[in-house]
């Protein structure tokens, strides 16, 4: 038994500067996602009475609840860290109490033989009976010894309740913590029933007029498919002339090991932006709202926050701008046969033509002036032929 909880401890040592970090990672992002939670609320407190933007607040409330449950899965792994580290600290106060056992026994041992021994003339007389002064001298030593060892016993036990109360001190407080911690959890799984309370309630308002929101959803999309157009003759384009042997879609050496590099990353590939959340999904699907709009998305949308930056997921080459009818930004990059844009972008830090790295920021993502939404719209091209980003970006 004692083997086991000697390698326990030793798992929990090398372990326990990865939970410390971890631990400091859940509680950064936990503050990220309660000032977005904070940011979203004071936004629909402002809003919920205008009925023009019903149809953003309806998105804006999907979204709170949404971050509402990435925050009680990071509150969750919280308590999983806390359990771990309980469980740690009451296996070294089993081991330190262990220890404190065998202390008193040991030192208990050391006074019975020193009881026994009756008083100091018996060791007077010990010495004394030595055969030799070498004897002697050696005899003298082991009384000392013995003494010494007795007092750093004794320190060693004082020690051990030190740390026996330590230990018992930063259980009580993990266990606290824990318990608000439960309690936190509970508090937010309520207000999250009330958004989606609150949520079905004003998609009970917009069932009552279909057709009216449908046609500002159909609004919306006409400039949507005019930039996706425009992205696909580009590409089509540069597809032509690379079978006509022009310059255009020809791929170097260079750009063939970008893009077999980038098709070797399936699945791993990093997000656009730093944090975010999907609000539309790709391909050809009823409006997650008004059930009568459909809408065709070839990528994804990204919800994500005010002065956000969009960010090239692999290096690459800036193959176009485009600057669209509301004077915003499309960004375009070649990643040999692949090709990825960036849409809805109001500032950019490239250019036609430069060169790209993984995760550079390229632009700056636009906040809508009436709905303040930021959201980024995302694609994927192969050959041509829109991709699913979910199935190549990590964890979409």
């Amino acid at each position: 038994m004692k083997n086991v909880i000697t390698i326990l401890i030793i798992v929990f040592a090398f372990c326990y500067e990865g939970v410390a970090q971890n631990r400091s990672n859940l509680e950064k992002q936990k503050k990220e996602l309660l000032t977005e939670i904070a940011n979203i609320q004071n936004k629909l407190s402002n809003s919920k009475k205008e009925k023009k933007l019903i149809l953003s607040n309806v998105e804006d409330v999907k979204y709170k609840t949404s971050l509402q449950e990435r925050l009680i899965e990071n509150i969750n792994d919280q308590l999983n860290l806390i359990v771990l580290n309980i469980d740690q600290n009451e296996i070294e106060l089993k081991r330190l109490r262990d220890k404190e056992i065998s202390l008193k026994d040991e030192l208990s041992k050391m006074i019975l033989k020193t009881y026994k021994s009756k008083s100091s003339l018996n060791k007077i007389k010990y010495i004394f009976s030595s055969s030799s002064f070498y004897q002697a001298f050696k005899r003298i030593q082991y009384f000392k010894q013995y003494a010494n060892y007795q007092s750093k016993t004794l320190s060693r036990l004082d020690v051990t309740k030190s740390e026996i109360n330590k230990t018992i001190v930063l259980l009580d407080s993990q266990k606290t913590e824990k318990q608000l911690l439960i309690k936190e959890n509970k508090l937010i799984r309520k207000e999250l029933n009330v958004e989606l309370l609150s949520l079905n309630q004003l998609v009970s308002r917009i069932n009552q007029n279909q057709k009216e929101y449908a046609q500002q959803i159909n609004s919306k999309q006409k400039l949507s498919r005019e930039i996706d157009a425009k992205i696909q003759k580009i590409i089509a384009d540069a597809l032509a002339k690379s079978k006509r042997n022009e310059k255009g879609f020809e791929l170097t050496a260079e750009a063939k090991l970008i893009s077999k590099n980038f098709n070797a990353n399936k699945g791993k590939l990093p997000w656009p932006v730093e944090k975010g959340y999907v609000v539309l999904g790709f391909g050809k699907q009823p409006h997650p709202i008004v059930k009568t709009a459909t809408i065709q998305s070839n990528g994804v949308r990204i919800r994500t926050s005010e002065n956000s930056y969009a960010r090239s997921i692999f290096e690459g080459n800036v193959y176009s701008v485009i600057l669209s009818k509301n004077n915003l930004y499309t960004i375009l990059i070649q990643h040999g046969s692949f090709f990825t844009a960036y849409k809805n972008l109001e500032i950019i830090f490239v250019k036609k033509g430069e060169k790209v790295k993984l995760k550079q920021k390229i632009g700056v993502i636009s906040t809508d002036k009436i709905t303040k939404q930021t959201v980024l719209s995302f694609s994927i091209f192969k050959e041509g032929v829109p991709q699913n980003p979910g199935v190549w970006i990590y964890k979409m």
